[in-house]
């Protein structure tokens, strides 16, 4: 993880924001990508000298009016303009995701009985705590206690079967982003093992995109059906915000829920 994590959120930013987006003028001979530090500081309304102190981490205290100018200037939306806010305000960082250890059984234990859906829980790093047996079966050893969904998703396996890999690990660093705090030791733990052995990680990651994802289909292969499109929903859990609930579920009656069930027996 960067040491200025301010710095390379606002490098990776601008350089995704084109000048026609905002209004400016492009010239023929230009070459840079995104936008000028100068360009920023002039549409956020402060001086060029203060944005690049922004940018190389010497200045870690903007008020919460140059946040937002710099957030509207950059065209980001509420939740990117949220975890800029929690990466320049210790006050309002998300607390540490709780591990495995962490987490009490009992407080799980209605996963037992929910057999209609197939549904895990997980921490903002990804990392699965508790999984009901209709998930397990539906991909072994990631959805079940102890997986860990951006590992598993960033291996040459999950590369060559999952339909649309790109957009789905997209989602899914930038759902962990939104969800974590950036000065946790088990996301600094996954992103430096993925850094270290995944160049598509290391570009996706740069990006800096921040969002939450709610709900969408997914595509699994499922033994005498072939390949399925299963919807999921995702549900907080209102006792411990750090925790997520997601369900993946079919149509009532529909072939997908024959499939699905196909895996209780």
């Amino acid at each position: 993880m960067d040491n200025n994590p301010v710095g390379e959120f606002l490098r990776a930013r601008r350089e995704t924001v084109q000048p026609e987006d905002v209004g400016l003028y492009v010239d023929a001979g230009r070459r840079v990508s995104g936008l000028r530090r100068e360009e920023v500081a002039q549409l956020a309304g402060i001086s060029s000298d203060y944005y690049l102190r922004l940018e190389q981490g010497k200045d870690a205290h903007p008020s919460d009016q140059v946040i937002n100018a710099i957030a509207k200037a950059l065209l980001l939306d509420d939740q990117t303009t949220a975890y800029l806010q929690r990466l320049v305000s210790p006050t309002a960082t998300h607390p540490f995701a709780p591990k495995l250890v962490d987490v009490d059984a009992a407080d799980l234990d209605f996963l037992t009985w929910w057999n209609h859906a197939a549904a895990y829980v997980t921490n903002g790093c990804q990392d699965v705590l508790a999984a009901n047996s209709l998930a397990a079966k539906l991909v072994p050893g990631v959805y079940e206690a102890g997986g860990n969904l951006i590992l598993s998703l960033f291996t040459d396996a999950a590369k060559a079967a999952v339909r649309g890999w790109e957009a789905v690990a997209s989602e899914m660093l930038a759902a962990t982003r939104e969800r974590t705090d950036s000065n946790d030791p088990r996301l600094h733990e996954i992103v430096g093992q993925l850094s270290l052995t995944d160049s598509d990680f290391r570009r996706i990651w740069a990006r800096h995109d921040v969002k939450t994802y709610t709900h969408g289909t997914s595509s699994y292969t499922i033994d005498g059906f072939g390949q399925v499109d299963l919807r999921w929903q995702l549900l907080s859990i209102r006792t411990d915000p750090r925790l997520a609930l997601t369900t993946t579920f079919a149509r009532p009656g529909s072939r997908e829920e024959s499939a699905l069930k196909s895996l209780l027996t």
